[in-house]
């Protein structure tokens, strides 16, 4: 077995580097590092940023990084496994932080949502504010309200807030909706009004549509492509909604997904509400969508013994 090895050693063929580069790139992590014990010239191959870029890629890390991005993608993938490991046990453990955001004392949190580490908050004074949790040294804005400081008595209640990577938007006790640019300063870029209080609030994951749902009443604003605001689409439904998400990634109108009471619709401009859902006695407790799915829990009353608790996923 030993003369095997001396006398007919792998490489004695003389194969060009990168036919020896594609016969590795078939290897794991495990079999490289056994490889680059081999030879020193192994070790150059077991260890090409190729070879580890693409095992950093299969596994889930840094996709969207090129292959220029680090100078060793061997050790990169080394400290995105540590990583892991540690966020694992300290879950599992029980460790954290706990980090408080400090505002003024009496004006009481109505509602909050976060979006890559930037948190928007409404409060009963009517104020929006923004906090970058990954700068603990930002001074938190307060994002300028359609309501003017001269206008006479208080300013209402915020109801519900939404952020994503470009915008906020806030709706309002008294019904109007207004909606900021992150990039473009504290005044609001666009505001509507409904006639009575604002019951749902959803703002596209990505990109420019608003939702909102009042009363019986479900509108849906977006910019057109000069980039004017306007009604891309508005619903007249049989009951009060309860639950309201804007489907992410869709070409052409803006779909929205209504759950009112036990009544969950498609809504889309220009067709007919869809009905996803409707029995009487099933009323929907929850609800989430994606591009393609939505998934919603049914609460089941006692008189139905033969209907239990359910999750739809349409």
């Amino acid at each position: 077995f030993q003369n095997e090895i001396n006398e007919v050693p792998f490489f004695d063929v003389q194969l060009p580097y990168e036919l020896a580069l594609k016969i590795f790139q078939y290897l794991g992590k495990t079999e490289l590092g056994r490889c680059a014990q081999v030879s020193r010239t192994w070790k150059v191959l077991a260890e090409d940023e190729v070879l580890w870029y693409r095992l950093c890629q299969q596994e889930g890390y840094l996709l969207d990084a090129n292959i220029s991005a680090h100078c060793s993608w061997k050790l990169a993938l080394k400290n995105c496994h540590a990583r892991e490991r540690t966020l694992t046990t300290n879950w599992k453990n029980r460790i954290g932080a706990v980090s408080q955001l400090q505002y003024e004392l009496g004006k009481v949190l109505c509602d909050v949502h976060s979006w890559d580490g930037v948190v928007i908050a409404g409060y009963t004074s009517g104020e929006v504010r923004l906090w970058d949790t990954r700068t603990w040294d930002y001074t938190a804005p307060i994002l300028d309200a359609v309501h003017g400081p001269g206008d006479a008595g208080p300013q209402p209640h915020v109801s519900f807030v939404r952020i994503n990577s470009s915008l906020a938007a806030a709706a309002y006790e008294d019904g109007t909706i207004s909606v900021w640019s992150l990039l473009l300063g504290r005044e609001p870029i666009h505001h509507y009004q409904h006639n009575q209080r604002v019951q749902a609030l959803a703002l596209a994951s990505e990109g420019a549509t608003v939702a909102t749902a009042s009363g019986f009443q479900v509108k849906v604003e977006s910019p057109n492509d000069r980039g004017a605001w306007q009604t891309a689409g508005s619903f007249e439904i049989q009951k009060l909604v309860n639950f309201l998400n804007v489907v992410p990634d869709v070409a052409g109108s803006p779909v929205t997904v209504a759950a009112a009471e036990d009544i969950v619709y498609l809504l889309k401009a220009e067709a007919p509400g869809k009905v996803l859902h409707s029995v009487y006695g099933q009323p929907v407790t929850c609800l989430d969508v994606s591009a393609h799915e939505a998934a919603f829990g049914v609460r089941t009353f006692g008189w139905l013994l033969n209907e239990p608790n359910q999750v739809f996923l349409f």
